[in-house]
């Protein structure tokens, strides 16, 4: 057996913990994996209520050349199945199943808004084009984990072409790095044209991220047993490697000086390297830089300035609800995943300057005005919707479904409402909203069979998994990002200006989706790796 490597303490098992450790313990580091709950996995769970599965982050995966890739480096099996998204606005609808899908998108466009074909046909172009980049993004599975330099063949033949068509991409990617919301202003003056295309995305996302997505959504799985398999395979393939794991448990204090870390029931953590895989804005807060170089602890509160200063991006409320309804009612009525606008009108200033306005003032509004805001926050806003067992059927009883249907929704207006003692009568107003939209329309009087229902807001996330706002991928667009955000720069979004410290998972990288995060977790452990390798060549 081989001698253990040093000693890495990982705090957070979210994503990019997980995937760190399972490396760590792979390369035979003695891996410790700290996590403030009692399970691990983040934002990433699958929780059965009454015999109905619901995943809890993502819907679904992409695989971006990245997540499959890891699990096959790491020897872990898994079964996927197909994810098939749907469009749908108003009464018009279509399945994004390859790029011609495009055609579909560019039909109902014309029907919704006639006045406006020629700014349809520019923007159905763009999309295209964009699409195919990314496309080019996604020709072979990441580098970093598959074998293709000992096929000198199909090196020369397809990695090196490849290679300088994703330069030229990369290139082009720069040239349309404006948010979305900007670019389509030079496309389209029709407010509602543009909220449509975008109301479902985090604001002001990069306009190659955004209208390049319709590619993505094309790269879609999901996972037999739901999106919480995930973060169990990685769990079990650590204490496979001999890592050990310690949940409840809440970092107060790190100490890089001494190279330890402080639980809140003051057991102290002794470690080689450290890996942050939690939220950012806390590792600054409860960072102790006593006993640090000056340079270093100069850096240091640079960094902390930068990072306290940042944004999150925007959260979600979750609806959770199981029905007396077979799944063939809804396998034609947008099917297994699915994004459903009511009204072509669109959010506009509901979700702009209404909202800000309400924000700024809200200690004078009535509670009336507040939940008569929030009605044409639902009236006029995207959902997603997800059915995990048109996926996978055991993952509901038999002639019976569970639904999950979700917006973005900005926390600091919960907080506010929370702070007002409203909660639970926002959360009655939002699901009854829901459920009145989606009865009248998409699931024509699916109310009736309603068995139970149940959500979930910004404040849970944040006071489940400690992620700042209650974000789902890290930073907002709208501030400076503290991290990296350029694919070029990602080999460097591990690094800290703290001794020995390095980060991991959503805060590490912007955009940072389930596969980024992993990413994140990998150079993490490719940091350590070169470190210690430093350390003992020194004399």
């Amino acid at each position: 057996m081989k001698n253990k490597k040093d000693k890495v303490v990982i705090v957070g098992a979210g994503m990019g913990g997980l995937t760190a450790g399972a490396y760590l313990c792979k390369e035979n580091y003695d891996v410790l994996l700290l996590d403030k709950n009692d399970k691990t996995g983040g934002l990433v769970q699958t929780f059965v209520r009454e015999g109905f599965s619901f995943d809890t982050g993502p819907r679904a995966f992409v695989n971006s050349g990245m997540l499959k890739p890891i699990l096959k480096d790491l020897g872990i099996d898994w079964e996927t199945l197909e994810n098939v998204i749907s469009i749908n606005i108003e009464d018009q609808m279509f399945r994004v199943d390859s790029i011609d899908s495009l055609n579909d998108y560019k039909r109902i466009l014309l029907n919704l808004y006639s006045e406006n074909a020629d700014d349809i046909e520019k923007i159905i172009k763009s999309i295209y084009k964009l699409s195919k980049y990314t496309k080019t993004l996604y020709a072979f599975d990441n580098p970093y984990f598959v074998d293709y330099m000992s096929d000198k063949k199909f090196v020369l033949t397809k990695l090196l072409p490849w290679t300088v068509k994703l330069l030229y991409v990369l290139r082009k990617f720069k040239q349309f790095n404006m948010p979305m919301e900007k670019f389509l202003e030079d496309l389209t003056d029709n407010e509602s044209l543009r909220d449509i295309l975008t109301q479902f995305f985090f604001r002001e996302t990069p306009t190659y991220f955004a209208l390049g997505y319709f590619h993505v959504w094309l790269d879609y799985f999901y996972p037999k047993g739901g999106t919480g398999i995930l973060p169990k395979l990685l769990h079990e393939k650590i204490l496979e490697g001999g890592g050990k794991f310690k949940l409840n448990t809440k970092i107060v204090e790190v100490i890089p000086s001494e190279s330890i870390v402080i639980d809140s029931d003051g057991n102290h953590y002794e470690y080689d390297h450290l890996i942050w895989a939690a939220d950012l804005k806390t590792l600054y807060k409860e960072l102790n830089t006593i006993g640090l170089d000056e340079k270093v602890t100069k850096k240091i509160a640079a960094q902390r300035e930068i990072v306290f200063s940042s944004k999150p991006a925007e959260s979600c409320f979750i609806m959770y609800l199981a029905v007396d309804l077979p799944l063939s009612y809804f396998s034609e009525k947008g099917g297994g995943h699915a994004f459903y606008t009511q009204s072509r009108q669109g959010l506009g200033e509901t979700n702009r300057e209404t909202k800000e306005e309400l924000l700024e003032n809200f200690e004078n509004k009535s509670k009336e005005k507040v939940f008569a805001w929030l009605d044409d926050f639902c009236n006029l806003n995207t959902f997603e919707v997800s059915i995990p067992a048109l996926r996978d059927s055991t993952l509901a009883p038999d002639g019976k479904t569970g639904i999950m249907i979700s917006c973005l929704f900005d926390y600091d207006v919960i907080e506010k409402i929370n702070k007002a003692g409203w909660t639970e009568e926002f959360k009655n107003r939002m699901e009854n909203n829901i459920i009145k939209i989606f009865s009248k329309s998409f699931y024509p009087d699916f109310e009736r069979d309603i068995l139970f229902k149940f959500s979930t807001t910004p404040l849970t996330i944040n006071k489940t998994v400690g992620s700042s706002g209650g974000a789902m991928v890290g930073w907002s667009f709208e501030t400076k990002s503290p991290v990296f955000n350029e694919l070029k720069d990602m080999p460097k979004s591990a690094l800290t200006p703290i001794p020995n410290l390095f980060q991991a998972g959503q805060w590490a990288y912007a955009p940072a989706g389930v596969p980024i995060a992993m990413l994140t977790g990998w150079h993490a452990t490719q940091e350590i790796i070169k470190t210690q390798r430093k350390n003992r060549k020194k004399p």
